[in-house]
């Protein structure tokens, strides 16, 4: 039997009350997703910072992506060097890769003064000694080969920074907007 009396009290439905479990739980997960609005607002609103390699004149990134671009045309057209029947022919491919490709580097000196004057232009000078540097590892794998059918491309790593060169070859290109002047994947 039930009690019908007017002083009954209805028992809570279970699960309807705010336990302190419950309510911390709660503000763990208002929490977690406001920081996720605030990394995604960081990340893609206007919150959001342009990459520190970003030169404020684009004259420099415009001009040399187009002869990066067409540098990298006259690659394509030489046959794969990873194709190659053998490792001298590899590296023959690979030294008429770098041959584009330094000059492709000699034009791009001649362009540097479209770079921003000060921080900016320094660092695309150094963009192009970091790509020097690279095309001069490329040069030692290409002769490591002409001897030693297993050599190995050796990257240099970035004076002081404990990362490889290409990392910040690429991401200078990338900030700046010039996809075809990335570290060549053709060795």
């Amino acid at each position: 039997m039930t009690d019908t009396s007017p002083d009954a009290v209805e028992p809570e439905a279970p699960g309807r009350r705010w336990t302190p479990t419950r309510v911390v739980l709660t503000l763990v997960v208002v929490a977690i997703v406001s920081m996720w609005g605030y990394v995604l607002y960081l990340a893609f609103g206007p919150g959001r910072q342009p990459p520190i390699d970003r030169l404020d004149d684009p004259a420099f990134a415009e001009a040399a992506e187009a002869r990066c671009a067409e540098a990298v045309v006259e690659v394509d057209a030489l046959p794969a060097a990873s194709a190659s029947q053998s490792a001298a022919e590899r590296a023959g491919v690979l030294t008429r890769a770098d041959d584009v490709f330094a000059d492709m580097l000699d034009d791009l000196d001649g362009m540097v003064a479209l770079a921003p004057v000060g921080d900016q232009r320094r660092r695309a000078t150094e963009w192009l000694a970091d790509w020097r540097t690279y095309l001069g590892d490329r040069a030692a794998f290409a002769e490591a080969l002409r001897t030693d059918p297993d050599a190995r491309l050796l990257v240099s790593e970035k004076a002081g920074e404990g990362r490889q060169i290409t990392g910040w070859i690429d991401e200078f290109a990338k900030a700046n907007r010039m996809p075809s002047c990335v570290t060549p994947t053709d060795a």
